[in-house]
């Protein structure tokens, strides 16, 4: 080969390195942050609250704020409950951090009213459980399945959730370490009862018979909170 064939042949493949690189570096950029605000301070649960609204079953479960981290776990042994914003929101983008011990069951609650009723997304780390399962508590109960989004979860690691639910019926959607696992658009009929705006809640789910929900003293932890409201006529892609 001649000294300005193996000159040329370097060259493309340093141009295709460097292409490939880049693609790359585009590919691993976070997404925007444009609009988002935060909803827990890190040191305290201002702008939270024990929702006890819900029947008394759910009723329970303690939540306090250890090294800039919200920590749920069962209290009084068995006993779960929820922690649920002041405020109430109905289209939005909500982005957090979640770390959970095995087993443990929790979820997000999307406008949850007075009585509970909402949507979850679940999060149940436990056996048989679903991450990005869609459950109506004291409505419809299961909307929507999904098997596979345990497969985007860290186990004993901080996992990066988004979910996304606008319009009415609504469409909610469920990212878990960027990996969509959950897109499901509501009917008028699977949505029946649930209000079309609410607080955001957090559980910590009681035990339930013949069903694993926690370990004693196992915990589920929430971090870097934030949110960004959709405006009415807004699209989000």
């Amino acid at each position: 080969m001649s000294i300005s064939y193996r000159l040329l042949a370097s060259a493309l493949f340093l141009a295709v390195v460097t292409a490939c690189t880049c693609h790359a570096d585009e590919a691993k950029s976070p997404p925007s942050e444009d609009g988002f605000v935060s909803i827990f301070d890190g040191k305290t649960l201002d702008g939270w609250w024990p929702h006890t609204g819900v029947p008394t079953f759910h009723v329970g479960g303690k939540w306090e704020v250890v090294d800039g981290v919200i920590v749920g776990q069962q209290f009084p042994p068995d006993k779960g409950g929820f922690l649920a914003t002041k405020k109430k929101y109905d289209n939005f983008i909500i982005r957090f951090e979640v770390n959970m011990d095995y087993p443990s069951d929790s979820g997000v609650f999307l406008r949850m009213g007075e009585d509970g009723k909402s949507h979850q997304v679940t999060l149940d780390n436990r056996p048989d459980g679903q991450f990005g399962k869609i459950y109506l508590p004291w409505t419809q109960s299961m909307v929507h399945e999904s098997p596979d989004g345990i497969k985007s979860f860290k186990q004993k690691e901080w996992n990066e959730g988004e979910i996304r639910i606008e319009g009415e019926p609504s469409r909610i959607r469920f990212w878990l370490n960027g990996d969509l696992v959950t897109d499901f658009q509501h009917t008028a009929e699977t949505t029946k009862g649930v209000p079309d705006s609410g607080y955001i809640g957090l559980q910590v789910h009681p035990t339930v018979e013949n069903m694993k929900h926690f370990d004693e003293g196992n915990k589920v932890r929430y971090r870097n909170i934030r949110i960004r409201e959709i405006k009415p006529g807004e699209k989000v892609e």
